[in-house]
């Protein structure tokens, strides 16, 4: 396949219909077709349900499958875009019966906003009040179901926690889902691939199907530059370096990680804000994607004193050492001192 007959390529295009169709995550699919099941048979709503879990996970790709598996219509809001109580009251009065409101990031949903959002969860009713010294208005919705996806569910209040009907947490993939996956998609872009291809793609992507998805795509660009339609392993061996990942997809963020681990507190434990800072790393990244990663590689171990490196993350930091790899400490604010 030449690059002038390539289709359009879009995550979204990858994203699959039905629960059938979804690769991994397989106690959540049981029970989410039982919940479906159940629904359609007393023709009641669907209960809201909450989806948490790392970034890229399928949250809301597994939105989208359940309101088409109920029949019903998807609304999608960000909920750090829900300025005020009036905006998330007006979006769930125009909803319609057994309408799906998914709500992402629902953990940075504002207070007032929230507890607006409590009594049209449990009563289809919201209040709201038209200036400051009015008396509060109360209007019915329709029956909807909510579903929140958030990547912290213990930063939701309590008393949204106790409204869902069943909460799920998305796990990282399996090598082998990743590369099914990698390789669905790679066929409906019209690539052929090899085994040993996946699993290498699969290795790189953090557990996380989005990361498998990007480097798919970059593995393409690098198959469009030379012609070919095939992506073996040496096409991969290519790309990575091009991406600056190594052999388990380590990025330079999670590499200043580990060397300061290693290099600074001589493997720990040491705490994570102590890491991030003589890392150059903000506490978000180091929190939310770089420490996850490690742990899900077996390369760092939490304790209650901190974070440790394991055996298996110095025999690493000891590759990339032997492959040149060097971590960049001129740019890192206080590392040299603390080496010293």
């Amino acid at each position: 396949m030449t690059p002038q007959t390539q289709p359009s390529v879009n995550e979204r295009n990858f994203r699959p219909g039905t629960l059938a169709d979804f690769i991994g995550q397989k106690q959540l699919k049981q029970t989410m077709q039982l919940m479906l099941h159940s629904a359609k048979t007393r023709q009641a709503t669907l209960e809201h349900v909450a989806f948490f879990g790392g970034p890229g996970l399928g949250k809301t790709t597994l939105a989208a499958i359940i309101a088409h598996e109920a029949d019903s219509r998807l609304h999608e809001i960000a909920a750090p875009s829900i300025g005020r109580p009036g905006d998330l009251a007006s979006a769930l009065t125009m909803l319609q019966p057994n309408d799906i409101l998914f709500l992402d990031e629902i953990h940075a949903l504002k207070r007032d906003s929230a507890e607006t959002l409590y009594s049209a969860m449990e009563d289809f009713k919201v209040s709201i009040k038209l200036s400051k010294d009015s008396d509060p208005i109360t209007m019915k919705v329709h029956p909807f179901t909510l579903i929140g996806s958030t990547t912290d569910f213990g930063l939701l209040p309590s008393p949204m926690r106790a409204r869902f009907g069943h909460s799920f947490h998305l796990q990282p993939y399996t090598l082998a889902e990743l590369a099914q996956i990698v390789e669905r998609a790679a066929d409906k872009m019209g690539f052929f691939t090899e085994e040993d291809a996946l699993k290498n793609i699969a290795l790189r992507s953090r557990g996380t199907p989005r990361v498998a998805l990007r480097l798919l795509r970059r593995c393409v660009d690098v198959a469009i530059s030379m012609d070919e339609d095939f992506i073996d392993i040496n096409l991969v061996e290519t790309t990575m370096p091009i991406l600056g990942l190594d052999e388990l997809g380590l990025e330079e963020a999670d590499r200043q990680y580990l060397s300061a681990l290693i290099e600074i507190y001589r493997g720990g434990p040491a705490g994570l804000g102590a890491i991030a800072a003589n890392a150059g790393l903000d506490m978000s990244t180091a929190r939310n994607i770089v420490e996850p990663a490690l742990l899900l590689m077996g390369l760092i171990a939490r304790t209650p004193r901190g974070r440790r490196v394991t055996r298996e993350g110095h025999q690493h930091y000891q590759t990339f050492r032997a492959n040149g790899v060097t971590v960049n400490w001129t740019r890192v604010e206080g590392a040299d001192q603390a080496l010293h």
